[in-house]
């Protein structure tokens, strides 16, 4: 079975070499790294996007191409998350943390092929396991029960309290924000409306990739203009970088391996994904690492792990696709499209019938990672160019970005809305210490929860709860990792706190003054909102409609209240001094502006509005805060600054990729 297994690989790989196969290969690669670069571009758009270009190839070409525009898609996040903290996918909102820093500190280009040859690294991990384990994992996927499903997405919501020493309470206040974002919009249990209020726009309920765009896309550039520099960050480029990135995966060789494979194995289980194998495998390897501290601050293996993770996904998103007919991933749903397109159907009969062309698809993905590292070569270097563009073009060429991407995912404008209001909260959850990133691990997991929760409550009507929910060896299993999960990280801050000298009686009174400050007036407003949620889940129709959110806004209560309690005890603060008072006057013009666009987009055109968003921004920046002299051709220097970025914008979404927006006056 193994000699037939690697001729069959073999042959497969000859196959995927031939010239033809080789050039559509690249070409997917190169679009699936632009597109997933792009904010509201998912992988899922991507593939979905180049289908209808294979419609004329091969079956083998059809799905190499498929397979590269995967791969790609998958690490092009990486290059957002590093150079501007903002993830083109939702599985490269860990590689953010480090990468980002990595790029304050003068190391992008360091951070960027770090994270390419991590990224190749798992996608090759990935197929390996795919072309030699597919079967018995997929059998072992199977094995996972709803339950086990739920304790899993509950472990990764744990990990939380690590990702952050000494910010247990925010973290998991911000996962509670999260998973509550998660519940509005129709109930999984029976499809009635939930916490819509009367909405029609509510009914879907919010847009993962939005609120990952808005969390970490628009916030961040409100953040930006906070600060004084003229650049996003110093940048001098330093030969041997390409060197320094793979010494650095050199030694760290085992730990990205392993997190690697745990990836696959992620994967392999449907609804998982990239997000959750990053997310998890990130936490852990800071968990067990001999300098956890070094996280989060610029390391490398920061960036490699969650990168090796999310594209080890890959392949271990196809072990049930291509075994037994799963997609494992909501891209690889859609790969079963290509697959459909081209006449072949996915699963066992796929290996008995179409033998070759399964062998020649997974023998390419693993071509495609080792050419991956060339095309994301090239790719990486002219990315970098960013960082020598000044911040006043960049800030309003990402905030415009990123509501055409809101857009093109649905084609509505309430997307847009829920964008900037999102980006706007996020901004105030950075000033108040609440990480977003808590924020976007509560919406990615919170689906999975649920469902799960609702199905092992119907499943437990034939048996007993307790036997199904906590005693089975999976669950059991990952209900000792997640009190590991939290306990650890608590026994550590309480062992911190000791070493330190004990504050005096004076220090430790209560100070009722302390409530009337900014961070503890929005914890109280969290608080108050999250008690009406639980008095309207009271109102649901169906009962099962209410289990989780009495359980999410609850957690918030709790969080909230035991936050505000804190803060009574700390000693007080100054008021804003002037350079906050004018920062907050900057970020509340840049926020009108962009909201002004919102509102004039249905009228003057989506693109026409776009236009005047970025015209008044670079306006506001050059007349305003560098008090630089009106004339007329410094007005037209703008203007075309301003055409150039929306036009290359509106060739991008309308022309390529075919999204239509609201044309407004010109019709």
């Amino acid at each position: 079975m193994e000699s037939d297994v690697f001729s069959l690989f073999i042959a497969g790989l000859l196959n995927a070499m031939t010239p033809s196969n080789l050039l559509v290969m690249i070409i997917g690669l190169a679009v699936g790294i632009i597109g997933g670069m792009l904010p509201g571009i998912a992988v899922v758009t991507a593939i979905a996007l180049f289908i209808p270009f294979t419609f004329t190839m091969s079956p083998e070409t059809a799905l190499i191409a498929l397979g590269a525009v995967y791969s790609g898609a998958t690490y092009g996040g990486a290059n957002a998350s590093i150079l501007i903290n903002t993830p083109g996918q939702p599985s490269s909102v860990m590689t953010a943390l480090d990468g980002y820093q990595l790029t304050l500190q003068g190391k992008a280009e360091e951070a960027l092929y770090a994270a390419l040859i991590a990224s190749a690294w798992g996608g090759i991990i990935g197929t390996v396991v795919l072309l030699v384990f597919f079967r018995p994992l997929a059998s072992v996927a199977l094995k996972f029960g709803s339950e086990s499903f739920f304790w899993m997405a509950i472990f990764g919501l744990t990990t939380l309290a690590a990702m952050f020493p000494g910010k247990v309470c925010k973290t998991m206040l911000a996962g509670a924000i999260g998973l509550g974002l998660s519940t509005i919009g129709l109930d999984p249990s029976g499809g009635i409306p939930r916490f819509t209020f009367g909405s029609f726009n509510l009914l879907q309920g919010f847009d993962m990739i939005v609120l990952m765009v808005a969390l970490f896309s628009i916030s961040q550039m409100l953040a930006v203009t906070e600060e004084n520099a003229d650049y996003i960050a110093k940048y001098d480029r330093v030969p041997g970088a390409f060197r320094r990135a793979w010494s650095a995966f050199v030694h760290s060789k085992l730990v990205v391996t392993v997190t690697g494979v745990a990836g696959t194995f992620i994967g392999t289980l449907p609804g998982a994904g990239g997000t959750v194998a990053s997310i998890i495998a990130y936490n852990e390897a800071k968990r067990w690492d001999k300098n956890p501290d070094r996280f989060g601050k610029g390391c490398l293996d920061g960036v490699m792990i969650p990168e090796c993770a999310n594209n080890a996904c890959v392949g271990g998103a196809l072990v049930p696709l291509m075994a037994l007919g799963i997609p494992g991933s909501s891209s690889a749903a859609v790969m079963v499209g290509g697959l459909l397109a081209q006449g072949l159907t996915p699963g066992p009969a796929m290996f008995l019938n179409n033998s070759g062309i399964a062998y020649t698809f997974i023998s390419s993905l693993f071509i495609a990672n080792v050419f991956m590292i060339a095309v994301g070569y090239i790719i990486a270097r002219v990315c970098t160019k960013i960082l020598d563009v000044p911040k006043s073009i960049i800030v309003p060429s990402v905030i415009t970005l990123s509501c055409i991407g809101a857009y093109s995912l649905r084609g509505t404008m309430f997307d847009v809305l829920v964008l900037l209001i999102a980006g706007g909260l996020a901004y105030i959850f950075l000033k108040i210490d609440l990480p977003p990133v808590g924020v976007a691990l509560g919406v990615v997991l919170g689906p999975i929860i649920e469902e799960n929760l609702l199905v092992t409550i119907s499943r437990a009507q034939a048996s007993s709860l307790a036997e199904l929910f906590l005693f089975s060896p999976l669950s059991m299993l990952f209900i000792i990792l997640s009190a590991l999960s939290l306990a650890l990280p608590l026994y550590l801050e309480h062992r911190m706190k000791r070493r330190r000298p004990m504050p005096t009686r004076s220090a430790r009174a209560i100070r009722p003054a302390n409530l009337i400050r900014f961070d503890s007036l929005c914890y109280l407003t969290i608080l108050v909102i999250c008690c009406c949620f639980i008095i309207a889940a009271g109102d649901l129709e169906k009962e099962d409609s209410a289990i989780f959110p009495y359980f999410v806004f609850g957690a918030g209560v709790f969080f909230s209240a035991l936050i505000l309690f804190q803060q009574l005890l700390e000693p007080a603060r100054e008021g804003l001094t002037p350079q906050k008072r004018h920062a907050c006057f900057v970020i509340a013009a840049y926020f009108g502006i962009a909201m002004l666009a919102y509102i004039l987009a249905e009228y003057l055109g989506f693109f026409s509005a776009m236009f005047l968003c970025m015209f008044c921004m670079l306006a506001y920046d050059q007349f305003v805060e560098k008090a630089h002299s009106v004339s007329l051709a410094r007005f037209a220097r703008l203007a075309l600054v301003s055409l150039a970025v929306i036009g290359a914008q509106y060739l991008a979404f309308t022309r390529l990729i075919g999204v239509e927006t609201p044309v407004g006056l010109f019709v």
